[in-house]
Order: structure tokens, then sequence, then C-alpha cells
């Protein structure tokens, strides 16, 4: 009895290939097990190899693609019956341990499962998996059954690389959003992909023989941005190494390690994000900047794009502007109620300044578009200055700075303060320029919100004066200060808890009193090990009273501006973070990471 063989040029003498185990390369090049004399095949145009569930069929980025049954393909799982064509040359797939199927019927099952509304296959399937292709742009996916199956790839290294991002996808099984849905790529113009696509085909009919295909490409970064919509990643490093390139994702804060690419694929990502941006693919030693965007389940994700060369080659950061992972308005920012309604207040206010202060990557200019939402832009006249532009926002007028053409902050304040603005959203104050014209607008019927880089709300008042601020303009115009941080939220699969140690206790004081344990990470699968999912921002809000105004025309100190306080709801970033201890939220050891407790 004979083993797995392949018959190949059906249509002329049919000749037999046995596989003997090994895999069976098809091509123009005679270097392939299967030589074919055919103008439409790539030099080396796929390959069959064996695997644990079969014999895989493979197309390596082909000019023109496989067919299996008359249907492109990029990988399948083989049955007996099926057949291949590479330009005008046919192939049967035969394997006498299985039942014999017809292509008729094969051809049935796969337009049955083509008209499926939830999922695309690149083959009928089989008993013990199936393969789902990610090749068709315009397809709609079930990731859940991409999941049991192999996403195409151009080479072993890249197929590991697949099935290692699928996994990290399982681990998100709380956030269905990106389920059964398409993760649409458009260019930095706004355009689709798969409209860029078929124009260049229209331009360009035929490419050259060794140009590479970017499907691959397209595929594996269509994957990465969707694992990084699944488990919420704020930023996706792509760094490049010796022998390979290391991905990792920012998840809650944190870097975790997604998944490690060999050099091609990863430089066919590459030029993907780079033909995206509407970056010089050629330019590779100089620091490159730009965006992109995508629509997955309905909604607009933006990334900022960063090239920066290294030791080993470009390093790709991507910063993921997703709104679903930030929240909209006032009340979805967890503030306590006091201060929820002094900044509510604050809002419908005609004149005054509210700064959002903390480190980089804090959450204040998604606070301040909160404070933005709340105000009718309909009835107001609201200009947004920023470097750049983060999030797009209806009926607001946004305003990117641009250093070479000489619009700065304050070059564009003094401008915007002649367009009628009722509302100004200042990106940062940076300078005494800044903070003196942004001052004087708050004093002049004009609402100011701005963030400045301070540890805390009372380092605010003292980083304005250090720029050379007046005392009486810090003290006339300033309304509020909310100062904030990220803090990671624990597991709720895998926390544990513990009495607190005597050290905690003298630290958390009154907010341990009557709790006998508190609660700290321990790591699972479902929290990539960290013992933290999820994070949630921590508060605290100085406002500035007639008290504090004299104090700050006096020449204050930090001494005099805590005692004023003392009388006041003011409530320390530590001791906001102390209480979501009590509460079981978060742990003793994070919130003396963030908010540094001395």
């Amino acid at each position: 009895m004979t083993g797995p063989h392949l018959e190949v040029d059906l249509d002329h003498d049919a000749r037999r290939v046995e596989f003997g185990g090994q895999p069976i390369t098809i091509g123009r090049h005679p270097d392939n097990v299967v030589p074919i004399e055919d103008d439409r095949a790539s030099r080396f145009h796929c390959v069959i190899e064996p695997t644990e569930q079969g014999y895989c069929l493979r197309d390596l980025d082909s000019r023109n693609g496989t067919k299996l049954n008359e249907r492109s393909t990029r990988s399948a799982l083989l049955r007996t019956g099926d057949v291949m064509r590479i330009g005008k040359t046919r192939f049967r797939f035969v394997d006498p341990s299985q039942p014999v199927v017809e292509v008729a019927e094969a051809q049935t099952e796969v337009e049955a499962v083509r008209r499926s509304p939830n999922l695309h296959r690149t083959a009928a399937p089989r008993a013990g998996g199936s393969v789902v292709s990610l090749s068709g742009p315009d397809e709609e996916i079930d990731y859940n059954a991409l999941l049991e199956g192999l996403a195409p790839a151009a080479d072993a290294a890249s197929t590991q690389a697949y099935e290692q991002i699928l996994r990290e996808l399982a681990r998100a099984p709380d956030k269905p959003e990106a389920d059964r849905r398409d993760l649409e790529l458009l260019g930095a113009s706004g355009r689709s992909l798969l409209a860029a696509d078929e124009g260049r085909a229209k331009k360009s009919p035929r490419r050259g023989e060794d140009e590479p295909e970017s499907r691959g490409g397209i595929n594996l970064l269509r994957l990465l941005l969707l694992a990084c919509a699944q488990v919420g990643a704020t930023d996706l490093h792509v760094e490049s190494r010796t022998d390979d390139v290391l991905c990792r994702m920012r998840v809650d804060g944190t870097m975790v390690d997604a998944v490690t690419l060999p050099k091609p694929a990863a430089a066919k990502l590459v030029g993907v994000v780079k033909v995206l941006s509407d970056i010089d693919i050629a330019q590779r030693l100089i620091v490159q900047e730009g965006h992109f965007s995508t629509r997955l389940d309905g909604r607009r994700i933006d990334y900022r794009v960063s090239f920066t060369p290294s030791m080993y080659g470009q390093k790709l950061v991507l910063r993921i502007l997703d709104l679903a992972n930030a929240p909209q308005f006032i009340a979805d920012l967890n503030l306590p109620p006091w201060m929820s309604e002094k900044v509510k207040r604050m809002s419908r206010q005609d004149s005054g300044m509210l700064l959002a202060c903390g480190p980089t990557g804090s959450g204040k200019t998604t606070t301040l578009y909160a404070v933005l939402r709340e105000i009718d832009a309909r009835q107001r006249n609201v200009i947004t200055i920023e470097d750049p532009v983060e999030y797009h926002l209806d009926g607001v007028t946004q305003i990117p700075i641009d250093q070479q053409k000489g619009n700065t902050f304050g070059t564009l304040l003094r401008s915007v303060l002649r367009q009628d603005p009722d509302v100004i959203l200042l990106g940062e104050v940076r300078d005494q320029e800044t903070a003196s014209i942004a001052m004087q607008a708050a004093m002049t019927g004009h609402l100011l919100l701005s963030t400045v880089h301070a540890k805390d709300s009372i380092g605010t008042i003292f980083r304005l004066l250090d720029l050379g601020v007046e005392p009486y303009l810090v003290a006339s115009s300033l309304n509020l200060v909310l100062a904030q941080r990220l803090i990671r939220q624990l597991c709720p699969h895998c926390r544990s808890e513990r009495k607190p140690t005597p050290q905690q206790t003298l630290r958390m004081g009154r907010f341990v009193e009557g709790i006998s344990s508190i609660f700290y990470p321990v790591g699972c699968s479902r929290c990539f090990d960290t013992g933290y999912a999820g994070r949630r921002a921590i508060f605290e809000l100085l406002v500035v009273t007639d008290d504090l105004r004299d104090i700050i025309l006096k020449n204050a100190t930090i001494a005099d501006i805590r005692e004023a306080l003392k009388l006041t709801m003011f409530t320390t970033l530590a001791q906001a973070g102390y209480q979501l201890v009590a509460e079981g939220v978060t742990s003793a050891d994070e919130v003396e990471r963030v908010a540094g407790v001395e």
C-alpha cells in the first residue's frame, strides 16, 4: 500500500511524488522538490509539509497565490482528493489512510463555509482541527476559531510567532469585543489599506520577480494590533536583537513579552507600518515619526508611530490611543464625589484655570478630555492646542503644534485668543511665556485647561513660580489643581489576603482601622503572571481658596500650604491609594510604588 503522495500536472501525463515524511516545495526554481515550468508560478511558490494534524499546504508569499479547490488560500490542512492549482499546473493530494473526498464535494463544503456570516476558512473542516485564513481584508473573522487553527505564515518560525500571539489573545477571555470582527487598516490619510493595494495593483499589474509580497506583514500587524486591543495594551514595542526581534506590549503600565519574530517577518511588519504612516521606507538611520489608524468593532483606534535607530536596527514603538480603554466623562474617572462635583462645577464656569499634573503616562490628557466632553461644544467655542492631537472630538477645533513652522504653544495660544474662544485646552505649560499668557486668558473670560509636569498638586504651584510666573498671576488665575497617578488593580482571579505588616499599618494609619487583612498579588495566566489586571486613577485635588491665595502672594513655603490645607477636605495621593487598599482594590506595595510614599 502506497503512502501519502502528490499527483502532479493532472492536465497532462500525471506523475507521482511520494512524501516520505519530508516537506515538498513547489516552484520554478530548480532547487524545489517539484520544479515546474509555469510563468505564473513564483520561484518558491508553496510548500506541503507534515504536521501533527496532517499535511499542511502553505503559500510562500507567491506573486499569484495558491488555489485549493479553486479558492485562494494561505494555509490549509489537506484532505485526500484536494486539488491545488499553481498558475496553469494542477496537483492532487492523495492519502490512502483517509476516506476519499471528491473535489466537487470539497468545493461544496468550502462554498458553504464561505457563505457563513461568522467564519471564512481556506478549506473544508476536517476532524482534529480547522484552518482559518486572514488573507481577506474584507472578510469577517472568528478569532475563537483562529485559536484552534493555524494562521498563515511565510516560514516555520513565523508560524510559531502567529501561534504565540493567538495564545496571548486567548488569555483575555473577559474582553470579547474583538471577536468576529476584522481589523481594517487605515493609512495616515485615512484611506483603507485595501483601497491602496487595489490602486497599486491597477498601476502595476505585474510585480518584479524579487519584490516581496506584503500580505504576510499585513496579517502579522493585524494580529499584533488585535492582541493589543484584546488585552488593553497602551504601547507596542518592536525591538531588534542580534538574531531575532522581540515584540513587547505595555499592559497596565508593565512591559509584557508578546512574541519573538524572525527578522524576515519583522522586516515585513516594519515595512507595512511605514507605508501606513507615509514614512520613507529607505531611511533606517534617522528618527522617524508618523501615525495611522484602524477600525475595529465599529470604533476607530489611532496609533502614534516612532522609529529610533538602535544597535541592531530601528526600534519601533506604537502608542495606542483607544477610546475603549479610556474614561469618556467625568463620571467615569472614579473621582470621590466631592472632587467630581468640584470639577463638574469648574467645567460650567466662564473663566478660570484647571491644571492636571503628574508624570508622563499618568492619564492627564484623558482627564482633561473627559472634562471637555462635559462642555456643550454647540453653545461654546472650544479650541485645543496639542502636541500632537491624540483624540478627535466632534465640534471642537483641534490644533497641533509644529515647531518647524514656529507654531509653538505660546504663539498658537496668542493666535487662538483672537478666535473668540470660550474654552481652551492647552496641551502643556512648558515655559514662562505660555504660562503667563494662559493665566492672563483665564482671568479675562476664558476657561483654560492644561497640564503641568509636577510631582503633586502642591508642587504645581512651585513649578509655576519656578517658571518665572508672577505670584499674583498664579494666585488670581488658578482655581483647581488635580494631581493623579494610574494604579494597577489586583487580579480578582488570583489575589490573596494576609495580615498587614507593622510598617504597613503605621503608614496606612486610619485606613486600616478595623481591618484584619489586606490583599496582595499572586499571579496567574489571566493577568500575565503579574497579579494585576486593569488600572484606575487615584487623585489629589487642591482647591485654591482665598486663604491659599494669600499664602501664595506672601512667598509661600510647602509647610505653609500644607498647614492651610489641613482645614479642607484635601487628600494626598498616598491616602487615596490606601483607601483602595482597604477596599481590596490594590496592594500596599503598589500604592507605595506609584505614589512615592516616604
